[in-house]
């Protein structure tokens, strides 16, 4: 029997991937965490086990994850963390993956390359929607070029689902600083949480607010894809949030004050509002470049989330630790999640769950004709 450890394994997309992976035959699910109460609640609704973990105390984290064959880190925000956790994973036998969404962190974890290969496991980083999903979708679509010129990639999730503190916390990191964007083949300077702008996705999400948010792809694609632009941005379906970030801009920047250290109190004000708006969410990528005719085109590929918002970050941790429980780990050392699991992957485990896979170009989105949506 094979364990896995899920570290923070009772949040949003950690009890997600937790639930999901205890259904994996010879697989036990272990729920690693400092909330007891909420932790072994859980642990027994779903047929798990439950041991405390305080991330900061190595003793602690070692005695969690003992003889687990894969480590799924899910108790996020990850901006500013180091490599400890994931190099206590490699002492102790087990593979990693985390769904982490910062920049540098993601970019950086090829620092234990040389000790993961040593000892024939896979470490790696951002298993989730940012970069996994989204270089899949960018894979997916980059047949049709001969060079890509740009890539834009925005996500919306629907004010209805789920979010936790951790989550928030990262986007409210972005709300002091500068982000460094790759632009015109330059790196250049952006508000975080600025250049605001209407972004039109599928149906039913329809047109909605979106801004500049740091992510590993600004790291990462410009070199993965050879673009000359690569931008992110996301945006919260109600307005007032978003309205209500931008506002919080000018404090942080003018008076050094830190919006991430109030990030349950921002969740409590969202929560206020959860009965508005909508469980319909979306992450889309548009490409441009030129096809191999040398003719300029575009070509979109999106993800739209019916009712299950963390179906779609949650997807990548849960394919990847079922490869890995079948001793087929797509590939062995320490690497940002790109090209490890394929889109066709992604929409295959989804598509039940009532997300699916919305295609279009320059002229627009092509529907789906069916009832259900592939």
């Amino acid at each position: 029997m094979q364990i896995v450890t899920v570290l923070g394994g009772y949040g949003v997309f950690g009890g997600r991937v937790a639930e999901a992976l205890v259904h994996h035959p010879g697989c036990r699910v272990r729920i690693a965490g400092r909330d007891v109460r909420v932790g072994s609640n859980l642990a027994h609704r779903i047929g798990a086990e439950f041991v405390p973990c305080n991330l900061e105390d190595s003793a602690s984290l070692r005695a969690a994850i003992e003889d687990s064959a894969v480590v799924i880190h899910a108790a996020g925000p990850f901006q500013g963390a180091d490599y400890r956790v994931a190099s206590i994973c490699l002492e102790a036998g087990a593979h990693y993956l985390d769904l982490s969404d910062g920049r540098e962190f993601v970019a950086g974890i090829g620092a234990l390359d040389q000790k993961a290969r040593s000892r024939g496991l896979l470490v790696t980083s951002g298993a989730s929607s940012t970069p996994a999903i989204t270089s899949a979708m960018v894979r997916e679509m980059a047949p049709a070029f001969a060079t890509i010129d740009e890539i834009h990639t925005a996500l919306s999730p629907g004010n209805q689902n789920p979010r936790g503190a951790s989550t928030i916390a990262a986007v409210l990191t972005y709300l002091s600083r500068k982000i460094r964007y790759w632009d015109g083949g330059r790196w250049v300077l952006r508000d975080g949480w600025g250049d605001a702008q209407r972004r039109v996705f599928p149906p039913p999400v329809n047109r909605r607010r979106v801004h500049n948010c740091d992510v590993p792809e600004l790291e990462l694609f410009p070199a993965e894809f050879g673009a000359r632009t690569v931008r992110f941005q996301a945006g919260l379906e109600l307005n007032l949030l978003n309205y209500l970030l931008s506002l919080c801009r000018f404090p942080a920047r003018l008076f050094g004050w830190r919006p991430e250290r109030h990030a349950r109190t921002f969740l409590n004000l969202s929560l206020m509002l959860y009965p508005l708006g909508s469980k319909n969410g979306a992450l889309a990528v548009w490409v441009r470049g030129r096809d191999h005719g040398g003719i300029s085109i575009e070509r979109r590929l999106s993800i739209v989330t019916d009712f299950d918002g963390p179906a779609t970050p949650s997807s990548p941790a849960i394919i990847l630790a079922r490869k890995l429980l079948d001793g087929q780990p797509p590939k062995i050392g320490a690497m940002a999640c790109m090209g490890l699991i394929t889109f066709d992957e992604i929409v295959a485990h989804l598509r039940p769950l009532g997300v699916w896979a919305v295609r279009g170009d320059e002229t627009g989105w092509t529907l789906p004709t069916a009832t259900n949506p592939q």
